[in-house]
């Protein structure tokens, strides 16, 4: 089912990029058909937390396996691909997304790629609250882990207590394959 969203003055099927594969993804009329599992963790693996201001390279894969570990097990296949809209239309830091005009336009477009990778991988389309409890959670543990020490005034999440959780710094070939074996265990496909 095509979720196309209209913003004015573009034209949707110019809005596409090619993937790792060779294909193509339209991003503003996301298509089941378009969307691969390995392209998803081909790209989230190559793709820095922290808009890359962290110590040592740190992917958005690595963090996706982590919190696909400490949620429920009912909730594990959200967890690892609850950032795999940003293999499509990368990440705006949490700032811009929130607190500026621009978010909002970020936001309606990632909830629309989000909603076709549910649909695909048979995932319910609201994100369980496990879920957002341990990115709130992993997010305190590695700014701890990989960050300066600094205060900031905003409070992320309700608790701000830091996921039990050692950050490995994979490589991306390493962070892709752990997250495609993951995604294939939770899958029952190994």
């Amino acid at each position: 089912m095509s979720k196309q969203i209209i913003l004015d003055g573009v034209d949707p099927d110019k809005a596409r990029i090619q993937t790792a594969s060779g294909g193509q993804f339209h991003i503003l009329d996301p298509r089941q058909d378009e969307i691969n599992i390995e392209d998803i963790g081909h790209a989230l693996s190559k793709m820095c937390r922290f808009t890359g201001h962290v110590r040592k390279f740190y992917s958005v894969a690595e963090h996706s396996v982590h919190a696909s570990r400490i949620v429920p097990p009912q909730d594990a296949l959200w967890a690892l691909m609850h950032d795999s809209s940003e293999s499509y239309i990368a990440d705006m830091n949490r700032p811009l997304k929130h607190f500026t005009p621009v978010g909002p336009v970020y936001k309606e477009i990632e909830k629309k790629v989000m909603a076709a990778i549910c649909e695909k991988f048979r995932l319910p389309e609201g994100q369980p609250e496990s879920v957002t409890e341990a990115d709130t959670a992993l997010f305190y543990a590695e700014k701890e882990q990989l960050m300066p020490p600094m205060e900031w005034d905003t409070k992320w999440g309700v608790k701000e207590t830091p996921a039990k959780v050692q950050v490995r710094c994979w490589n991306s070939d390493i962070a892709k394959t752990v997250f495609l074996y993951r995604f294939y265990e939770l899958t029952n496909q190994l």
